[in-house]
């Protein structure tokens, strides 16, 4: 669904209940009030409750947010609160609930029309936040790579390349925006804003104010046990990502890779050193007179492409790897039996280093000559050939010290494998169904894994991101065939093996 159709469906959704309210309950005071309630009332609900189906995506995008303020912040004067943005990441999953209760319950507020002029201030200043948070983020396009926010002078051309944190999440993985238009989205809602705070007492309100307070308290309670259903106890109700149950990935990935090689270059745009003009050209007509435009008065701003015949999805960034920098995405994908894999986006563990000594050999090679010599009737000897041989000789042997690490596993995270994933693990492959394990990690962090959990399964190197995108568990599992993703399971509800052979 695109943006504007939901903003169509809420506009006549919300154009019927104002009627109602003002002709059948007779509870409107102002028509253009009760509108602005139900209409954003209904899109802060709708918002919040595609991010409330999977409220660990809200929680990475945060976790970016986090992590961007803190280099944001770095070297400044207001570098002593990084601590704070370093602990409000660790709690990331917490916050994202929190604002997402907040989101849907203001829009309950709104509708039922709950104590009209604190509703109002939190409105506004949820506006107000959410529009200073997404101006910065589209003003980082300006700012090239390696150069510091607060460095305005060095600011250049528009680039989305630029930007730390290219989505706000404000729809979740339902609708993605730009940072432009995501921006423009709320500098509008502020105008609905200014009138709330203005005509607060213009609200239409529905029950009593016990009632009122009941409906805000329960809504408050509930959203927060479905957000914890959909994160803590089980993976999202509903899934909007890619990698979803049924698709197959293998298939996908090629027809968005040919899709993306047929990407075709329209035009150029050139911008006028002298005049600071920009012009479009068709690129065909620039590369027939590309002699117009000589470097010294024109530069190329950007170039504008066709847009791929598939929408490009997160399945294109799936790159699996072993720890030669060997690529088995093909060989996984293409696996023509079920196979189970293992996916942890994060391996919680802090790595604690130790010398161990080993021992160098340092070699001297000497070029030794061998002579053969023949005799003829025992007297007259002659030389048949000579030839040489590298011979190598210990000079000596020297210790060495070397760093290594050994791995502190977070118990929990520890546990959360040998209780519900290792039982399975080890059916499956009693079984003959091949089970591997991908994760952001080293060859060293894997095989110190394997050592501490007894998860003896081969491991694979995936990006994080690309990894939470995949299941949203940690750990989580998946079964595939053939590149089809048949089922996953957040680890708390992965069956056992014999519920899983008969489904």
């Amino acid at each position: 669904m695109s943006f504007t159709l939901l903003l169509i469906i809420l506009f006549i959704v919300s154009l019927i209940l104002t009627y109602v309210t003002a002709k059948v309950w007779n509870l409107s005071k102002s028509w253009v009030m009760s509108f602005f309630q139900y209409f954003i009332g209904l899109l802060f609900i709708v918002s919040g409750f595609v991010k409330a189906v999977d409220p660990l995506g809200t929680s990475y995008k945060m976790e970016e947010y986090f992590q961007e303020f803190q280099s944001l912040f770095e070297h400044t004067w207001f570098s002593f609160i990084n601590p704070m943005w370093h602990l409000m990441e660790h709690y990331s999953l917490f916050m994202g609930i929190v604002m997402i209760i907040f989101e849907i319950v203001l829009g309950i507020m709104l509708i039922i029309g709950y104590k009209p002029k604190l509703t109002a201030w939190l409105y506004m200043l949820l506006v107000l936040f959410f529009t200073a948070l997404t101006g910065y983020t589209y003003l980082t396009g300006y700012v090239p790579q390696g150069v510091s926010f607060w460095s305005f002078s060095q600011w250049g051309e528009f680039h989305e390349t630029n930007m730390k944190v290219t989505d706000c999440g404000c729809f979740g993985d339902f609708i993605k925006f730009s940072a432009w238009h995501t921006f423009l989205k709320d500098v509008y809602l502020i105008i609905p804003g200014i009138y709330f705070l203005i005509r607060a007492k213009g609200m239409h309100r529905f029950f009593g104010k016990f009632i009122r307070t009941s409906i805000v308290i329960a809504g408050i309670i509930l959203v927060y046990i479905f957000s914890l259903a959909n994160s803590s106890w089980n993976l999202p109700l509903i899934d909007f990502r890619p990698f979803k149950e049924g698709v197959n990935v293998r298939e996908r990935m090629k027809l968005e890779n040919e899709a993306a090689a047929n990407v075709q270059e329209l035009a150029v745009l050139l911008k006028n050193k002298e005049t600071k003009d920009i012009v479009e050209i068709p690129s065909k007509q620039y590369e027939a007179n590309i002699s117009q435009y000589p470097d010294s008065i024109w530069s190329i701003k950007d170039r504008i492409y066709s847009e791929p015949t598939v929408p490009i999805t997160e399945i294109s960034d799936l790159a699996i790897e072993d720890y030669e920098g060997n690529d088995h995405t093909d060989e996984i994908l293409s696996y023509p039996d079920y196979i189970f894999i293992v996916v942890s986006s994060k391996m919680k563990g802090e790595p604690e280093p130790y010398t161990y000594t080993v021992k160098d050999t340092v070699f001297v090679e000497d070029t030794v000559k061998i002579i053969d010599t023949i005799f003829v009737n025992d007297s007259i000897p002659y030389t048949n050939s000579d030839s040489f041989r590298l011979v190598k000789n210990i000079k000596e042997i020297n210790d060495r010290e070397v760093q290594g690490y050994n791995y502190i596993w977070d118990a929990g995270y520890l546990k959360r494998f040998i209780k519900y994933i290792n039982p399975v693990v080890a059916q499956a492959k009693m079984n003959g169904i091949k089970v591997i394990a991908l994760a952001p990690s080293t060859k060293e962090m894997a095989d110190d894994f394997v050592k501490d959990s007894g998860l003896e399964i081969p491991f694979y190197n995936v990006d994080d991101i690309t990894l939470k995108t995949i299941v949203r568990s940690n750990p989580g599992l998946v079964l595939m065939k053939n590149g089809i993703i048949i089922k996953k399971w957040h680890y708390k509800k992965v069956p056992d093996f014999e519920t899983i052979k008969e489904n």
